[in-house]
């Protein structure tokens, strides 16, 4: 049994064992963005946290019959609740609704075509390959699964800052310039299937997969019982500061930054703060 912080109880074992049993209990599946909540906050004084792998409620759809996307489904809000959608789809993670490849059977897609559900195009995900840093910031899965305000709808929506301080802390806990690897599955000829996003270990660079077989004996998901659930997003400002290194830039650096090619003018100061602000750094005047 892993040590957790308080109210994160690891479920250790099958997904469609596992998750009937924690929906059952009461609890709540933790999603990615709470991962990296958990161990940018506790990863210190909870180290089983970055040592483990833990598969969510994050989910992702595979449409049958189609190369070309790809769904993610957020099936828990900010306010750390199962919406109606969620628990839909949720409840289809069970051992006698399996398809040939490991993935639990959605009779009809239009059926989970709710609130949480975003489609992705697979031509613009980068899969299969670690990535750097100004990547990982640029991918929409990532920025969908870190619950970016730019990429959720509100009633799921976590820190704009979160990404950047996760990737920054696995970064520099990894020593490696290129983390975070993203996996998908394939689709079938004949279902509609659906699968959990994992967020992996510390040692395989926090990859995020999405392939995953929900009757693997090494599955592992967390339940955040009513005290673990508070204020998902709180804090995560917080952590920005504490997690990235204070970096200075010269002046040549910040117009690469901002992507700026021209001149640079005085003028165009008050525009270039807002870009950089509008990418999460903040703006000081040396002394």
């Amino acid at each position: 049994m892993l040590s957790l912080p308080k109210g994160m109880n690891e479920h250790y074992g099958r997904n469609v064992d596992k998750m009937p049993e924690l929906l059952e209990s009461g609890e709540v599946p933790a999603s990615v963005a709470r991962i990296m909540q958990a161990r940018l906050k506790q990863g210190n004084e909870s180290p089983d946290l970055w040592k483990n792998w833990y598969d969510t409620s994050d989910l992702v759809i595979y449409p049958k019959e189609n190369d070309k996307d790809i769904y993610v489904l957020l099936a828990v809000n900010n306010k750390g609740q199962i919406t109606k959608n969620g628990r839909n789809a949720l409840e289809l993670i069970r051992k006698d609704n399996l398809a040939s490849n490991r993935g639990a059977i959605v009779e009809q897609l239009k059926e989970l075509r709710g609130e949480g559900l975003i489609k992705v195009p697979r031509k613009k995900i980068k899969t299969e390959t670690y990535l750097t840093k100004k990547q990982i910031l640029g991918q929409q899965i990532w920025r969908i699964l870190a619950r970016h305000p730019d990429e959720v709808p509100s009633k799921f929506s976590e820190d704009k800052n979160l990404l950047r301080a996760y990737s920054g802390e696995v970064e520099g806990r990894t020593g490696n310039s290129e983390n975070m690897a993203l996996y998908i599955g394939d689709s079938l000829k004949d279902k509609t299937i659906l699968k959990a996003w994992c967020v992996d270990w510390l040692v395989g660079r926090s990859n995020a997969d999405g392939w995953n077989d929900l009757d693997s004996d090494y599955g592992r998901l967390v339940g955040l019982a009513p005290e673990a659930l508070g204020e998902p997003g709180k804090g995560a400002k917080d952590l920005v500061q504490r997690v990235l290194p204070i970096e200075t830039f010269s002046v040549r650096q910040v117009i690469k930054e901002a992507g700026c090619t021209g001149d640079y003018a005085s003028n165009q100061v008050d525009k270039l703060q807002n870009i950089l602000e509008q990418e999460g750094y903040q703006i000081t005047r040396r002394k």
